[in-house]
């Protein structure tokens, strides 16, 4: 009987403990699954939960004050800007965006520095790290589809294709299996495969998986922890030292691109001096972060979110959310 009431009173405290949810989004408006008028029906909701910007974090060495919420958005895309950060004014509500300085003033789907400084100097939005390119990998050999003349039209795709063949994509190049570049060692294509692959493509012949994992699969070679070592330094330095000349003060916080995290990366982002990780694991935070392991989740709808709020602002029932997720 007495252990049944421990287990009572237990689940109890841990009912009661409070949860620190955090909030991902993207774009805001026609470009993404989120409108302007939902996005501004879910800051509506939190009218009266405390907001804070990363940079205020980590001068809280993490320990969020209660009844709060933190407001996330990933890449950097205009939008944030033109549709978003209209509504956080009307509010008075804080958030972040973890950006991706490569495409900044440079794609009309991103932000500019002006509008980035001009958020900044608001002091509701605050900026900090996704990488400087946001490339992905190949991860493993198996095909997923051939490059396409449709997927000249996709902008990030292309992107990709271009990173990892290192030269101007062609119909018929094999799409492989990808993940973020940050999180993995990945393999290569080589020169030669890329050359002997054009040459195959020149002939006119159908293209199938088969011929890819003929003898071109032995042209294809992993990347050394070297060259992984290197990839990660080079895209979180630059990344950090646009950001920080541009803005005028350090940013030491990480969100990982496509979501995908790995040991590997964790230990560099440490050596790098990165005091925390961002991920996209689903579920709530203690009020006291786990600098490397803060939980974040989406959601593009007014119902879902008052729904996902309600429950991860409890941290047990957070809990529950995350193991179900």
């Amino acid at each position: 009987m007495i252990l049944l009431i421990a287990i009572v009173l237990i689940l109890f405290l841990l009912f009661l403990k409070e949860g620190i949810p955090c909030i991902m989004y993207h774009g805001v408006g026609s470009e993404s699954n989120l409108s302007a008028e939902e996005f501004e029906k879910q800051i509506k909701q939190i009218k009266n939960m405390n907001t804070y910007k990363f940079e205020e974090i980590e001068k809280f060495n993490y320990l969020i004050p209660k009844k709060s919420i933190l407001l996330t958005f990933d890449d950097g895309y205009k939008s944030n800007y033109t549709n978003a950060y209209p509504i956080l004014k009307k509010y008075n509500k804080k958030a972040t965006i973890f950006l991706n300085t490569a495409y900044v003033g440079i794609d009309d789907d991103y932000l500019t520095w002006d509008q980035i400084l001009e958020m900044y100097g608001s002091g509701l939005v605050d900026f900090q790290l996704h990488s400087h390119s946001h490339f992905s990998v190949v991860n493993k050999l198996e095909v997923e589809s051939f490059f396409s003349n449709e997927d000249f039209k996709k902008k990030e795709l292309y992107r990709e294709i271009k990173n990892i063949y290192r030269r101007e994509p062609r119909i018929g190049y094999p799409i492989f299996k990808r993940k973020g570049e940050l999180a993995v060692f990945g393999y290569k294509l080589t020169d030669k495969f890329i050359d002997d692959y054009d040459k195959i493509i020149d002939k006119n012949i159908i293209l199938t998986e088969e011929i890819v994992k003929g003898s071109l699969l032995n042209e294809i070679v992993a990347y050394s922890s070297e060259e992984y070592e290197n990839r990660v330094f080079c895209e979180i330095n630059k990344n950090k030292e646009i950001i920080d000349k541009k803005i005028g003060r350090e940013t030491l916080n990480f969100a990982n691109p496509w979501g995908h995290k790995s040991p590997e990366l964790l230990d560099e982002l440490k050596k790098l001096g990165i005091k925390s990780m961002i991920t996209t694991k689903k579920g709530t935070n203690s009020r006291k972060l786990n600098p490397y392991k803060i939980k974040r989740y989406e959601t593009n709808s007014a119902i879902k979110f008052r729904v996902l709020f309600l429950i991860n602002k409890s941290f047990f029932l957070g809990k529950i959310y995350e193991v179900l997720s």
